[in-house]
């Protein structure tokens, strides 16, 4: 009956050794930031991620999980949460060709953007967020 015991409890060991071996999932990392700097508000950052999701902080929080897709130069973002749409600014900053926007889809929650390499900003909610280094908003 010992031996048993024993040979179990060692089963069980090495199985939880055998677990913690295995390799570890790759973590999802920020691929761009989009960074708006405080002036008469906190500083706030879209954090493209490299998983296909876009995360708010700083501000524009109720707009988190979003997502982000690339289509060559086409930067469409995607907002989640359950604030409304502010379909009418976007109406308004697409016929001024204001911040980068080239695009929206109000039943989709998205924005389209034109992101080259040497596009600087976009336009978001009336804030312009600058391609940053990293993210320095609390």
């Amino acid at each position: 009956m010992k031996s048993k015991l024993a040979y179990a409890t060692m089963f069980l060991l090495l199985g939880g050794c055998a677990s913690v071996q295995t390799p570890p999932t790759p973590s999802v990392r920020t691929v761009q930031v989009l960074e708006n700097t405080g002036t008469e508000f906190p500083t706030m950052c879209m954090l493209l991620q490299s998983d296909g999701s876009l995360l708010f902080k700083g501000g524009f929080d109720f707009y988190n999980p979003g997502a982000w897709r690339r289509d060559g130069d086409i930067l469409t973002v995607s907002l989640g949460g359950k604030a409304p749409f502010a379909a009418e600014l976007y109406k308004e900053q697409l016929s001024k060709h204001a911040g980068s926007l080239s695009g929206y889809n109000e039943k989709r929650r998205e924005l389209s953007y034109h992101f080259a390499p040497s596009t600087e900003s976009v336009g978001f909610d009336g804030f312009y967020f600058y391609r940053a280094a990293s993210c320095h908003a609390q």
